[in-house]
């Protein structure tokens, strides 16, 4: 038989410590886990809520694009910027701010023709290289336009200084987060209401709220689409467009702890 000495004892004693720490720790551990994935999984209720505002729109914002062909590279873009600096102008003069003026896209496309060999006589001949035909430029804009009333007059005007195509019109709400605010509490309030009701139906008791989450929403904006030249030139200067509201919504999920 080994004899305990000081060193021994002290080493048998850390090492019983561990193991009982160790188990100790396992069963707070587990009941730690238990109850708190009981809790989540058998006394929560979940409920969603809806807000919704309307507004009226302040800002009309305004997709165009100024279009050349020419089979000179150089001509091209000379005549796209000629044309594109007249419309900045007009816009700048029609009491557009330089700030709200922004260009998306500058795009230039060559054009092939892939048919130029092909005649009566040559009907057998299946492929042609491509022949350059031409050069496109695209170059697209996005206007603010802050004052509502003068829309119609400067869309209807567009096509005379240069514009080829207006992709789309939408009428927005430049500092919207104080109608955001509106809908979140409404989809709050919306929520609670819920919840009191389907607890008070189905009987049982809330407790507290556990957690609240938002969720992603689209928002609805009226939009005016006049993507050809033809549809712009049937817009006169005194036309009126109709601007119509904004519908800000919101969506809100609470999760409720439901007392036993």
């Amino acid at each position: 038989m080994s004899k305990i000495t000081s060193s021994n004892f002290w080493q048998c004693s850390l090492g019983f410590f561990l193991i009982i720490a160790s188990i100790v720790a396992l069963i707070v551990g587990w009941a730690i886990y238990n109850g708190i994935n009981g809790e989540l999984s058998n006394s929560t209720f979940v409920v969603n809520g809806e807000g919704k505002v309307y507004a009226k729109p302040d800002v009309a914002v305004v997709d165009m694009s100024i279009i050349n062909q020419n089979i000179d590279v150089e001509k091209v873009q000379a005549e796209n910027d000629e044309k594109t600096q007249r419309v900045i102008n007009f816009l700048k003069e029609s009491g557009v701010d330089e700030k709200d003026i922004k260009t998306l896209q500058y795009n230039l496309q060559p054009e092939y023709d892939y048919n130029w060999c092909r005649n009566a006589s040559s009907q057998y001949i299946s492929y042609c290289p491509p022949k350059l035909v031409d050069y496109i430029l695209t170059q697209s804009i996005e206007v603010k336009i802050r004052d509502l009333n003068n829309v119609g007059k400067i869309i209807g005007k567009l096509t005379d200084v240069g514009v080829n195509q207006i992709s789309s019109i939408n009428f927005v709400i430049d500092e919207d987060n104080v109608y955001k605010s509106e809908a979140r509490k409404e989809a709050v309030l919306d929520a609670q209401k819920r919840a009191n009701d389907i607890a008070q139906t189905a009987g049982i008791k809330l407790g507290r709220i556990i957690t609240i989450s938002e969720s992603p929403v689209d928002n609805v904006y009226p939009v005016a689409n006049y993507a050809q030249k033809e549809a712009l030139m049937d817009l006169s200067s005194a036309s009126p467009i109709e601007i119509g509201t904004n519908e800000i919504n919101a969506s809100i999920s609470l999760v409720y702890e439901i007392i036993k």
